[in-house]
Parts: structure tokens; sequence; C-alpha cells
């Protein structure tokens, strides 16, 4: 008796290469356009802008909006503070009402006693089960 140890991978190697053909010539059958997959703003050309150079800048002033001037910005020119910072008295004054509301608020928090708790839900769903038990009882 003879074995054919190639005659299996040429079989496989056989399926494999008939169903890459068959995919690729499927493939070609589908023709995907450029504008079927991107919007048609990413594709339109930007307008160009104008050089920095070529027009004078204007007078830039401290506006509330964003405009565009035309000119690269100065990033030397350090920027203005939006509001005024706190100094180390009311930083302190702060702390001082933050922690005696946290300390307040501690006082009233429940303690965390566990079988006090375990306690009190098994009570309640006893009273509970008693509650439905009568209700199903008067239904009937």
């Amino acid at each position: 008796m003879k074995i054919r140890a190639h005659r299996g991978f040429f079989r496989i190697t056989e399926v494999l290469g008939l169903a890459v053909s068959l995919s690729l010539t499927l493939g070609g059958c589908v023709s995907a356009s450029l504008e079927d997959a991107v919007p048609s703003a990413a594709i339109r050309t930007p307008t160009p802008l104008p050089r920095p150079g070529s027009q004078p800048a204007p007078e830039v002033t401290s506006a509330p909006a964003v405009r565009n001037t035309g000119a690269y910005p100065d990033l030397n020119i350090p920027p203005e503070s939006a509001a005024t910072p706190i100094d180390a008295t009311e930083k302190d004054a702060l702390t001082r009402d933050l922690s005696a509301v946290r300390e307040r608020l501690a006082v009233r928090a429940p303690g965390n006693n566990a079988e006090a708790e375990a306690a009190r839900l098994r009570r309640l769903a006893k009273t509970h089960a008693e509650r439905q038990l009568e209700e199903i009882e008067k239904s009937e």
C-alpha cells in the first residue's frame, strides 16, 4: 500500500486558489467611487487664504468675540486674566467653611453598623412578606 502524502496539500491549495480567484472576479464587478464614500464637502477644494504679508494687519483690539484678522497671532503677548485670583485669606476662609460643612455632614451620617442594618432589613422583609400573604389570601 502506497501513501500519497502530497495529495491533500494540493487539494487544499486548489480549493483556496479557486476561492481567491472567485472573490477577486466578483470584487471587480463592484465599483466604488469617492463620492459614495466621502461627503462632497470634504472633496471640495478649499479657497486659498490671503498671504499674511499681502494685506495690512488690521488693528487688534480686545474684543470678546473671535475674529479672523488675516495675521498670525503674536504669542509673546501675555494673555489677560479672565478673573482675579483669590488670595491666601480667601483661601483660608473657604477651607474653613468647607471643613465645617464636612464635619456637620459627617455627624448626620448613619453609622456603619452592619449587624443593626441586617436586623432592620430582616424585620422589613418579614413585614412585607406578611402583607403580601394577607393580600393573596384576601383575593382568593
